[in-house]
């Protein structure tokens, strides 16, 4: 789509002046020309789908679904938010999977171009799920991951300043250096883990990092990693950083490495620059490592953050139970657990036995379900308790909602329905007892 068509659509919108969505549509655009940004990707075949606080914007889509609207095929518009756009991802919208972007509030206040790298970020994942279906770490490993092992920690932290040590490194030979020993500790440390974990981190390296690792292109910005590293906790965001980190080396140390991946998707990052360091005529250079005393350091500062983890558990819980507000609470029927419909990994917080969901929760079972999402006009959090081994795949018990105002509640036809901003729940054969500030759920 040409600008003057996205100009001529926004003009033939009554009251409507190009706003934030078309711009967006139109840096994406102008990106996609300009370079590839991975072989076979082309990121005008994935429709777009654009929330800008007040409406929806579909861009590209070859079957738009009602309510969608408007005189030019390519770009339609729906009032409000369209329901399957819940964050920065991508979503299944008329049959078709496309790439979503929330630019309402103060992130649409972002440069355009920002904006439509982070967009080229989701359309990418709806090409790997097209082509590369395995690169997709189990989130269900992550919520019961090491988090408290100060070895571990220690170890990984290494890994990261060697590889930020390779980056800033101008020359091929202490690129090379400094990469042999990031792979060195990494292998202490997945030598030390259960397998699961292992195959979590490499995955979401190919799933998160790979598309990270397009939006810095996109963007044209470079990987930095944080002197301090990341909490302990952040296991799923650091692959954001430490994915692409990969790939910019891999770039520079084995050209072609990208096909070869498209080739054999069943290679990790890590392995695929193991290999290019190994090869006949890789850059060699004097050693380097890690003085005693920054390897020391390290691990000082592992076990401080580690213990911590616990703690700041018990400060989590404490705030969610101090949190102002009404409170939904809903308990599931014995035998009959409200199971897992859609959350936001990247916005969950592990307390002792339990998950505070701070972004979007979705569970359900054959009575009804529940939705919370922390969007425009609301703030929600929720914490659920799961039943067995795992906290939420084996199941959830209870679930309670802290939501800033009174909802409303309604019954019709033995259906129980309570809404209020960013959240929703509609149940049969359900109890409600209200205490105060407390709407008490039980399920039959």
């Amino acid at each position: 789509m040409t600008g003057a068509l996205l100009l001529a659509l926004a003009a033939s919108l009554p009251g409507q002046e190009p706003g934030v969505a078309q711009a967006v549509e139109l840096e994406v655009e102008r990106i996609a020309a300009a370079q590839p940004l991975w072989p076979g990707f082309d990121p005008l075949s994935v429709p777009l789908a654009i929330y800008d606080g007040q409406q929806t914007w579909l861009f590209r889509h070859p079957k738009p679904p009602a309510p969608f609207a408007g005189p030019v095929a390519s770009a339609q518009v729906a009032e409000g938010r369209f329901p399957a756009i819940t964050s920065n991802s991508s979503a299944e919208i008329g049959g078709v999977m496309t790439a979503t972007l929330l630019a309402d509030g103060p992130r649409g206040q972002r440069p355009p171009a920002d904006l439509a790298a982070v967009a080229l970020h989701e359309a990418f994942h709806v090409y790997q799920r097209v082509h590369h279906r395995g690169w997709s770490g189990n989130e269900g490993d992550l919520l019961v991951y090491p988090v408290t092992n100060p070895d571990l920690l220690a170890s990984r932290r290494l890994e990261s300043a060697a590889l930020e040590r390779a980056l800033a490194n101008t020359e091929a030979g202490g690129a090379a250096c400094w990469a042999r020993v990031a792979l060195a500790y990494r292998r202490e440390r997945f030598a030390a883990i259960d397998s699961a974990f292992v195959a979590y981190e490499r995955l979401t390296e190919l799933n998160e990092g790979l598309a990270a690792y397009v939006q810095l292109r996109a963007s044209g910005g470079g990987v930095t990693i944080p002197p301090a590293e990341f909490l302990p906790e952040a296991v799923r965001l650091r692959a954001y950083t430490i994915g692409p980190a990969l790939a910019v080396l891999l770039d520079r140390l084995s050209p072609g490495w990208q096909q070869a991946l498209k080739a054999d998707d069943t290679q990790s990052l890590d392995g695929l620059l193991a290999s290019a360091l190994d090869a006949p005529g890789a850059p060699t250079s004097a050693s380097c490592a890690f003085t005693p005393v920054e390897v020391g350091a390290a691990k000082r500062d592992a076990r401080i953050d580690a213990g911590e983890v616990t703690a700041g558990w018990g400060q989590r819980q404490r705030a969610f139970e101090t949190k102002e507000g009404w409170r939904v609470v809903i308990q599931s029927a014995k035998g009959q657990p409200l199971w897992p419909q859609g959350f936001d990994p990247l916005n969950v917080d592990r307390v002792d036995g339990a998950l505070i969901h701070t972004r979007f929760l979705k569970l359900g079972n054959g009575a009804g379900q529940m939705t919370a999402i922390d969007e425009a006009g609301a703030d929600v959090e929720a914490r659920t308790e799961g039943i067995g081994p795992h906290p939420i795949f084996n199941g959830v018990s209870w679930v309670e909602v802290v939501l800033s105002v009174r909802p409303t509640v309604s019954r019709a036809e033995g259906t129980l329905t309570i809404k209020g901003p960013g959240f929703a729940a509609e149940f049969r054969n359900a109890t409600l007892d209200e205490s105060g500030r407390q709407l008490l759920v039980q399920l039959n």
